[in-house]
């Protein structure tokens, strides 16, 4: 085989293996998504700065491994290195991790709530009693102003 052909497979290999790569960072994400509760703008944002880091990175590769050129093959490895990484593992990872993070947080989190809960039960009696008393003493105040 000639070394040109040999680069270029080579080529091939690291843009499926930068296109399964990017589909990992994205499911990063996507567990963080599913352990923290988001709102449409944070999940814009999100987006738009994976969708930046990604261009950034496949320019990388391009820039890097065949001097700048853009060619089709490359971008088509890629993208069928993230469909693979899809396919294959992707929704399992996910799924599993998460999963796993959320009982694992559930377990630390149950005595935190716990103990937040009295926290702001105590609050509340302290608010009740202050406010009451600071009606009084707001009424004794107006009164002696007005006299």
């Amino acid at each position: 085989m000639s070394p040109g052909i040999v680069k270029e497979l080579q080529f091939f290999g690291l843009a499926v293996l930068r296109g399964a790569g990017l589909l990992v960072l994205y499911d990063l994400i996507r567990i963080f998504r599913r352990i923290v509760p988001h709102g449409v703008f944070a999940i814009a944002l999100e987006d738009v700065l994976y969708w930046a880091g990604t261009a950034l990175l496949v320019f990388q590769l391009l820039y890097r491994e065949n001097d700048g050129a853009v060619r089709g093959y490359a971008l088509f490895a890629v993208a069928a290195g993230m469909m693979i990484y899809h396919r294959t593992v992707s929704g399992w990872l996910v799924e599993h991790i998460a999963g796993i993070l959320n009982w694992c947080l559930g377990i630390v989190l149950k005595p935190l709530r716990a103990i937040w809960r009295k926290i702001v039960q105590v609050f509340r009696v302290a608010v009740r009693f202050y406010k009451k008393k600071l009606k009084k003493g707001l009424k004794e105040f107006i009164m002696i102003l007005f006299s």
